[in-house]
């Protein structure tokens, strides 16, 4: 009886043992959780705390970084105007690689990556400022020969015209000159005698004939050559003009006006001043008429002057 009751110990005994284990195990572990609460309650959320903070305040700090990068690079933009719109493309690429740099910011990316990107982007704005100032100088340059250019040119056309007025000058001055000249214009009747000779006078019933005498004056700016010289004798009250007849035959055009002449002569000029003499005469059975008479004489360009004589 004595040995059945010690092997009901014993049995009762060993099943007790894995309960126990149990017990055991839920203790260590409570402890174990109680240790990390602990830790992480007055130890660890310290440090969590500070390592937030750190990674905030870099966020903060790559963010005004790349804000002021972004602020000086419209500020060149607007300093050079419609010059930047020359360098677009590269304008794109900065704004692509900000905006990218924001995006590592907000995931809160590694902070060593975000500054080489940062660091990469001031690259590229500072290659864009080189580039835009190359530009400014190279505009500025150009300017400046365009301007030079313009001025030569305004200066070309400027002296073109003073050349052109100056030989308009000198051509009226020579159109001025080169005209004819005709002195002591001098007309009279005259009566003839037997003997061929010729009197002045100033009977009417004697004159058979009407002579006009000038000197066609020197002048080395005329072209030489033969020169047609008309003379015009007006009958007195009349108005008319003494002519040898009648049609387009005996006149000639001044002013644009046809002309009646009553004697023309051709004149060989040579540059030297010209004794010229043009006579009318009566016919046989005419007689002149008293009263004053008025003689003008011409060229085919120009009148050169006139003269009276009365009969009586």
């Amino acid at each position: 009886m004595e040995t059945t009751s010690n092997f009901d110990n014993q049995n009762s005994t060993q099943e007790s043992n894995p309960l126990k284990k149990w017990v055991v195990l839920l203790g260590i572990l409570a402890g174990v959780f109680l240790a990390t609460t602990l830790y992480f309650g007055f130890f660890a959320k310290p440090v969590l705390n500070q390592a937030y903070t750190k990674v905030e305040n870099s966020n903060i700090e790559l963010q005004a970084e790349l804000d002021s990068l972004l602020s000086e690079h419209e500020k060149i933009k607007a300093q050079y105007g419609d010059l930047s719109d020359q360098l677009s493309e590269k304008d794109s690429i900065i704004m692509a690689n900000a905006a990218h740099i924001e995006e590592l910011i907000n995931s809160q990316a590694d902070y060593r990556k975000i500054k080489r990107q940062l660091a990469r982007l001031q690259n590229i704005s500072q290659e864009y400022v080189q580039e835009m100032d190359k530009l400014y100088k190279e505009n500025k340059a150009l300017k400046i020969e365009n301007d030079s250019v313009k001025a030569d040119l305004a200066q070309e056309r400027l002296d073109k015209e003073n050349v052109q007025k100056s030989n308009e000058a000198l051509s009226a001055k020579i159109s001025g000159a080169a005209v004819f000249k005709a002195y002591n214009i001098r007309s009279a009747g005259y009566m003839l005698k037997n003997k061929g000779g010729e009197e002045v006078t100033d009977k009417a019933g004697r004159v058979k004939r009407i002579k006009t005498t000038f000197i066609l004056g020197e002048n080395s700016l005329i072209e030489a050559g033969p020169v047609n010289v008309y003379c015009r004798i007006a009958i007195p009250g009349t108005g008319k003009v003494l002519t040898p007849g009648s049609g387009e035959t005996y006149s000639f055009v001044h002013n644009g006006q046809r002309l009646q002449y009553s004697t023309k002569t051709v004149v060989n000029y040579d540059n030297q001043a010209k004794n010229v003499t043009m006579n009318w005469d009566l016919e046989p059975d005419d007689k002149a008429i008293k009263g004053k008479y008025v003689v003008q004489v011409f060229t085919d360009d120009q009148f050169l002057g006139e003269s009276y004589f009365t009969l009586k």
